[in-house]
């Protein structure tokens, strides 16, 4: 049987050679070039030892690759994760880093395995963009201090780190920000000038940046602050010390990665589609995403996540599968293996340089505008968000931007809900118009009302103030059009039932029109409703209600009789 199985599968590893092979090589190596510096760079920003992103570049770059929803996404280190994680250390170590992580990954594994990939993408997108470029002003921030040449401490509060740029500014070092704005410089100009050089055109300026950058600290004997020495070898494992009362201390911070995490991936994913005309599944993503963060941990990595600039280089060096992922985490290990003591020489302006580029990207000018200009409400939102991730800390960030968010989305429920009379009806139906001026009879008799909007807790006092004030009024139908009503929640079941009973006190009939089928099964469920309301009461138009009542009228008024439905 096994013979059998491999014999079944060998033609498919032959064609993968043949014709996908090739490609993910080229795409996984110019990848993984890219990723080196970033690795490194991401580590130092978040206030561990570089070997630390080095490790995570190459765990996490196996395990998302390979079990993850995206078939292009590179798992790593990131820019988005490190003020994140650079507030963990602060707080609790490396150690409860690590714990962090692991949490991290058991929440985003729990969210795939429940399905509830495409919830993730539903946070406004007002906090997804404030959150991102507060986090781009604190890296770009922080990362001054290398740039600088200043060898500080890395603080949690930006403004501490501005406080100790000042408090150190004569000590700036000329050649450390030389190297840092000419690789800002290289970044920034080299793809343009490249891109005319044809088989050139695929080196990454960041490499050559680092290339020049290194070759200038080892000729010139530079006096810079440089990344140190890294360690050869694999990464072993590493057993971290769990107790319920640290897991109870981090557990809001796990969730904050977990869940900016799981947004980064998801993003990344739809980017990857975008420029492939794929589709992703977003819970498998979610659950390759948990599996790494579970499993880097013990492998001294920190949280990691997909990253939209590596995978979007991925995609355009011709990656053709998966393999492209896993083959760009092995070409890192390779690097590490063979090539970890020249990392000794890698000045940390170059890092900065690195990273003061890629935070100024994050934030996006024109997202703001944009956002400004279509509400004032959502730009609020991505001001408050903003400021609250740069001046105080990303968990309490992103709890009062969801929490704003949600109070707005509540107001705007509130406003959308409408209750129109028979008059304003009138005019927007021609067929009920004419029913109603062909019959003056059934005009009197017949009392019209259009709800529209959600019939929530939110939308009582709309409903109290427009049907409230017309239950004195003495016409015996009242016919209730709720085909603009998606949405209904136990208050206004009970309000609703609430309005049915009063009228049938007062002897009134009330017939319910072209009532959407999420509503009434909701309704359904009430044992109110189905004491007050009879099938024969329930119409599938406003027209079809205004004909039952017109046959009603035509003969002798029928009392109204309480019973139950069939």
């Amino acid at each position: 049987m096994p013979l059998k199985v491999f014999h079944t599968r060998l033609p498919n590893v032959r064609s993968y050679l043949q014709t996908a092979f090739a490609f993910d090589l080229k795409a996984g190596f110019i990848t993984a070039v890219v990723a080196l510096p970033l690795a490194i760079a991401f580590a130092i920003a978040s206030g561990v030892p570089p070997i630390m992103g080095l490790y995570t570049a190459v765990v996490a770059g196996v395990l998302g690759s390979s079990f993850g929803g995206s078939k292009f996404s590179i798992t790593g280190p990131t820019g988005a994760m490190t003020v994140i994680i650079l507030s963990v250390v602060n707080q609790f170590g490396i150690e409860g880093l690590l714990l962090a992580g692991f949490l991290a990954g058991v929440i985003q594994l729990a969210f795939g395995l429940m399905k509830i990939g495409q919830l993730v993408k539903f946070i406004p997108f007002p906090i997804v963009s404030g959150f991102t470029a507060g986090i781009g002003v604190i890296i770009f921030i922080g990362q001054i201090p290398n740039a600088l040449g200043l060898q500080l401490p890395p603080k949690e509060f930006i403004v501490e780190t501005l406080l100790q740029i000042l408090e150190h500014a004569i000590s700036i070092n000329p050649a450390a920000l030389a190297i840092a704005l000419g690789t800002i410089a290289m970044l920034a100009c080299l793809p343009k000038i490249m891109h005319k050089l044809g088989p050139l055109k695929s080196l990454p300026p960041s490499m050559l940046a680092l290339l020049l950058s290194t070759a200038l600290v080892y000729f010139l004997a530079l006096p810079l602050p440089l990344v140190g020495e890294i360690p050869m070898g694999l990464p072993t494992l590493h057993l971290f010390p769990i107790s319920l009362d640290l897991v109870h201390a981090l557990l809001p911070s796990a969730l904050t990665i977990a869940l900016l995490g799981s947004i980064e991936a998801l993003l990344c994913a739809v980017v990857c589609d975008g420029m492939t005309n794929t589709q992703h599944d977003s819970n498998k993503e979610l659950v390759g995403q948990g599996i790494t963060n579970m499993f880097t941990p013990f492998f001294n990595g920190i949280p990691a996540t997909a990253a939209i600039a590596r995978s979007a280089i991925n995609v355009r060096e011709g990656a053709k599968t998966k393999i492209a992922g896993v083959i760009h985490a092995l070409i890192l290990l390779l690097i590490l293996l063979f090539f970890a003591p020249w990392a000794k020489f890698i000045p940390k302006a170059f890092l900065a340089g690195i990273l003061l580029f890629v935070s100024a990207r994050m934030i996006d000018v024109e997202e703001f505008k944009t956002i400004l200009h279509i509400s004032k409400s959502e730009a609020l939102v991505l001001f408050a968000t903003f400021g609250l991730t740069v001046f105080t800390n990303l968990v309490f960030a992103i709890q009062m931007g969801m929490t704003f968010a949600v109070f707005l989305l509540f107001i705007r429920l509130t406003k959308m809900a409408e209750i129109t009379s028979l008059e304003a009806y009138q005019g927007r139906n021609a067929k009920v118009a004419d029913m109603l001026e062909a019959n003056p009879k059934l005009k009197e008799n017949v009392q019209l009302y259009s709800i529209n909007g959600p019939l929530f807790f939110g939308a009582m006092h709309v409903f109290d103030s427009r049907l409230g004030t017309h239950l004195d009024l003495q016409a015996p139908y009242i016919i209730l059009r709720l085909r603009n009503v998606p949405l209904i929640d136990s208050s206004g079941v009970t309000r609703l039932t609430a309005f049915i009973e009063h009228a049938h006190k007062q002897g009134r009939n009330v017939l319910l029109a072209a009532v959407q089928p999420a509503v009434q099964e909701r309704l359904q469920r009430s044992a109110e409703y189905h004491e007050l309301v009879k099938p024969e009461h329930c119409f599938e138009s406003a027209e079809k209600a205004l004909e039952w009542v017109e046959k009603r009228l035509g003969g002798k008024p029928m009392p109204f009789i309480f019973h139950q439905p069939r």
